[in-house]
Order: C-alpha cells, then structure tokens, then sequence
C-alpha cells in the first residue's frame, strides 16, 4: 500500500508552493507493473529517497522519469506513457502552484514543458545538498524544513518574486473556475494586451490560460475520484465544471489515453483520506485500503 503524507510550506513558500509530499510504501516492496501516467497541470521535484523506477516507456523527448535520483517534472500536456517500478517506494515531491516554479527559480516554465530533468543538472551541489538532507531526515516534517531552506534561498533572489503580477491573479481566478470565461476578461484583470498576456501567461506556467484550465479541471476530476471513489463520474464532471459526463470522458481520453473507467482500472486506483495522523511515526492502519491512502500533516517547529 502506499501513504501520502502531505504537508504545508512554510508560509513564506505559500504564494509559490501547493505543498510537500512523501509517498511512501513504508518497508514494504511494491510494484507498479506499467501504470499510466496522465497529463498534469502541475511542475514538481521529485526525490527518491529509496529505490528508483526501472523502466518508463515515455511519450516526448527528454520526458524519461527512470534512474532518477530527483528531477524536475514539468507540466504534462498528455499522458506521459507507463512507469514501471519493484521496489521500496520512498519518494519526496514539492508541488508547485501555477507559475511558483518561475516566481521562486526565475526559469522560464514553456522551457521544462513536457520535459523532465535530473535535478543536479539544472541546480548543481545545492539541490545534492538537500537530497542529502532528505534521505538522512527523521521525520517528514523535518523534510519539509529542509524544503523550505532550499526554496527560500533562492526565492530571496528573485526581487519581483512578491511584486504584483496579474499572471498569479488570474491563474487563481483559473484554478476556482476550472474554465476560461474569456481571455479578453483575463488581459483586462492583468492589465495586458491579450497577446502580451498570453505570453507572459506562457512562460510563468507553461502552457496557454485555455489549456491549463482544461488541466486544472482533469486533474481536479481524477482526483475527487481517487479520494472519494464512491461518487460517481455524473457528480463529480458536475462539481468539476464539465458540461456533462461524455466532455469528461472526451478530456480523460485526451490526457490519459483511457475512458475514466479504464484509467483508474488500469492502474488500480483506490485511494482514502486520513486527516487525524498528525505525524508520520504514527500512522493509522486501516485494513480495507489495499492500495493508496492521503494522511494531512501538521507542521512543527525546529
């Protein structure tokens, strides 16, 4: 089985960063014989604190996820093939919101899209540094601090990183739509020409306002799925903004290669929330979950 734990940034991190994760199997060995890897809208790192997937039969150039100590993933604009991986699953993941891997690193996001790559290539001793750190942690809040120090120190020299931007602003009016009303409206909120902000929009996050709101929305579907699988896809392409459930399907198909259905079959989704674990030396065991559970953690100081 795997947990994910999931942790706040920092509070200074919370503009750029969604939140810290470590996705574990505990000690137990685990195997994910060609799971599918779906579109997201989302940039991360990713540290593997353990054993590293062996195979990935992946989609675009300069996207293979294997024997990757840690690695920087881009948006994903469709499915990114199939993992394969036997092993203890021990992996540490910083999420990032729309454009906070731009506002905190300064790098243009369109330049990672649908790509991946190794860390060290990018951040050189610093980030080895806190790979370091990771897998010598004794707890995952301890992790998140360390986290934090490595992102604030090069949020500090970024000096617009705080300044106003309407890129951030609508990216956020995107993210509680799921939809794009009009990207005229959203140049206007801005204070762009559309063109102009388009192409900011572009760089900070990587891809255009109309396609990552579609993201947005997908990744919000498959997610309500794999926390509440109990609720059917009518309610949830309801809750998700579509316009009925053949448009959800009709966006499952085009980012992940399968019908709703078959994706979450396909890599034998069952997911359950624990938000009473408080730390992760102690988690709650719960035999009816067989595959995934999320567990929502406190922070705590150092």
């Amino acid at each position: 089985m795997i947990t994910n734990y999931l942790i706040p940034p920092h509070v200074t991190l919370s503009p750029f960063v969604v939140n810290y994760v470590l996705s574990t199997s505990e000690n137990e060995i685990v195997t994910f014989d060609g799971g599918s890897w779906p579109a997201s809208n989302e940039t991360s790192m990713v540290f593997h604190l353990q054993d590293y997937p062996s195979s990935h039969s992946f989609r675009h150039s300069n996207s293979d996820f294997s024997y990757k100590p840690s690695c920087i993933v881009g948006v994903l604009t469709q499915s990114n093939g199939n993992i394969y991986f036997t092993g203890r699953y021990h992996t540490f993941i910083i999420y990032f919101k729309a454009n906070g891997f731009h506002k905190i690193f300064g790098i243009p996001s369109h330049e990672i899209t649908n790509k991946i790559f190794c860390s060290d290539d990018v951040f050189g001793n610093s980030v080895h540094s806190l790979h370091e750190q990771l897998l010598h942690a004794k707890s995952f809040q301890q992790m998140a601090f360390f986290a934090d120090a490595f992102l604030i120190k090069f949020l500090n020299r970024q000096k617009a990183a705080y300044s106003y931007d309407g890129v951030t602003a609508v990216a956020k009016d995107l993210v509680s739509a799921y939809q794009v009303s009009s990207i005229e409206q959203y140049a206007y909120k801005a204070n762009m020409s559309v063109r102009n902000f388009e192409r900011r929009f572009i760089e900070q996050v990587g891809i255009s306002p109309k396609l990552y709101s579609k993201l947005l929305r997908f990744n919000e579907a498959m997610l309500k799925k794999s926390m509440h699988p109990e609720k059917s896809w009518t309610s949830i392409a309801h809750e998700c903004n579509y316009y009925d459930q053949m448009h959800l399907i009709k966006d499952f198909k085009q980012f992940s290669g399968y019908t709703p259905t078959e994706f979450f079959k396909e890599n034998k989704v069952l997911n359950n929330q624990d938000t009473n674990s408080p730390v992760i030396d102690s988690p709650k065991s719960n035999n009816n979950l067989t595959q995934e559970k999320f567990v929502f953690v406190k922070r705590v100081s150092f």
